[in-house]
């Protein structure tokens, strides 16, 4: 345990920060990452502080966790679709080559409409100290890749080659109608 509060540390930081008359934090968000001088350190999960009490959320708590995928694993994608999700991922600070194939999602909480802090998550390929794809020793099966998550600045553009789910519905039952009248002709 540290002798000296996390304000205390804060302080020593260097942390300030001017607020106009009249005003004062209300809410903050932490992230914390603890160590030691010349040694690994921790990144923790962010922290809302102040800290929610029993009580001042509602049970069940109406936050809905929304995944959005935008690549599925496994997709076959257009020379388009590619050209806008490599231009996307730039956007957000993403070097497309180290991104592995399989899934690519944004993920959020939305509270009531209001969607919250957007996520990417995806697969990168690790690369070592001299750039290059570190194989995965383990398994023997190809590149070492790991999870990763990065806050989107930019959204992807909509597909301008998607007409909506009714259309993509009545293109499925009528494949199913279609597959079925072979059926029944043989």
């Amino acid at each position: 345990m540290s002798e000296k509060t996390i304000g205390a540390q804060l302080d020593d930081l260097g942390l300030s920060m001017d607020l106009p008359p009249g005003e004062q934090v209300i809410e903050a968000t932490v992230t914390l990452v603890t160590g030691r001088e010349g040694y690994s350190s921790e990144r923790h999960h962010p922290m809302r502080v102040p800290a929610e009490q029993p009580g001042s959320m509602p049970v069940p708590h109406p936050v809905e966790r929304r995944i959005v995928t935008v690549v599925k694993a496994g997709q076959a994608v257009s020379d388009e679709q590619r050209a806008r999700i490599v231009q996307w991922l730039q956007a957000n600070g993403i070097d497309p080559s180290r991104v592995a194939r399989g899934a690519i999602t944004v993920e959020c909480n939305m509270r009531g409409d209001r969607p919250g802090r957007q996520i990417i998550g995806f697969t990168e390929y690790y690369e070592g100290p001299q750039g290059h794809r570190e194989m995965n020793w383990q398994t023997l099966d190809g590149a070492l890749t790991y999870q990763r998550w990065v806050e989107q600045t930019v959204p992807i553009a909509p597909d301008p080659q998607w007409t909506g789910w009714e259309a993509w519905h009545a293109e499925i039952d009528a494949a199913r109608e279609e597959r079925l009248r072979q059926g029944e002709g043989t």
